[in-house]
């Protein structure tokens, strides 16, 4: 077992945790890299707050760690926790305003997850506001929990055109935006700006991850040796 399935099976916690058993394996591999590194992480969704006490453990404590959660009821879980480098704020996901106002004072972070309602609107909106926010240095951008994009009652279906499935599909498009030869129109900026600050996408079962660092260089195509005749 990694970290933090040791700590999810056998660990002494005092807040609840509750995830998708094979969630632990696609964490520990995105994020042991900060192990050690004092990251900065943003959780979406704080509920019981035992997921912030789960990052701390993992981190050893040398993290800073922002939860937000709509329910005024988590401002106690600080105090539960007894620690300092926890901060938690009320606001909507849902609300471009909020997290406008929200990241004025705040730093890039290396770790983001959303966690959050699960809505179709709340991970694109997450998404779109955040992503600019994410670390151009490795970070990381985690939107868990997308199996509720194939729920009626989240707003889900399959192959429906609004869900946070379908929007995503379009990473696939703009990380390949150097060999695109039809027009972009005004998307190019768009698919330009995404393909030079995200170095790879990844799909899991109800996980999306995206990872950033800066390449300003445009992909070159070269032969070495000898070739031979046709």
């Amino acid at each position: 077992m990694n970290k933090l399935e040791e700590y999810f099976w056998n660990g002494n916690k005092q807040l609840a945790v509750h995830k998708w058993h094979h969630y632990f394996k696609i964490y520990d591999r995105h994020f042991n890299k900060f192990i050690g590194k004092n990251p900065t992480i943003l959780e979406i969704g704080v509920s019981y707050g035992g997921s912030l006490e789960m990052w701390n453990h993992y981190f050893d404590n040398k993290c800073t760690i922002y939860g937000i959660d709509i329910n005024s009821d988590c401002l106690n879980i600080s105090n539960k926790l007894q620690t300092t480098n926890i901060n938690i704020t009320i606001g909507n996901q849902e609300s471009r305003e909020f997290w406008r106002e929200y990241l004025k004072d705040k730093p890039k972070f290396d770790i983001i997850i959303d966690d959050g309602g699960h809505t179709m609107n709340q991970q694109i909106i997450s998404y779109e506001e955040l992503y600019g926010h994410v670390s151009d240095n490795g970070g990381i951008y985690l939107c868990e929990d997308v199996c509720t994009n194939y729920w009626e009652e989240y707003g889900g279906g399959l192959n429906k055109s609004t869900t946070f499935i379908e929007y995503s599909k379009s990473f696939i498009d703009m990380i390949n935006f150097y060999h695109i030869r039809d027009n972009l129109s005004n998307k190019t900026q768009l698919y330009e700006s995404f393909r030079k600050h995200t170095n790879s996408i990844h799909y899991y079962d109800s996980i999306i991850v995206l990872e950033k660092n800066i390449d300003l260089e445009v992909p070159r195509h070269s032969v070495r040796g000898d070739t031979p005749s046709l």
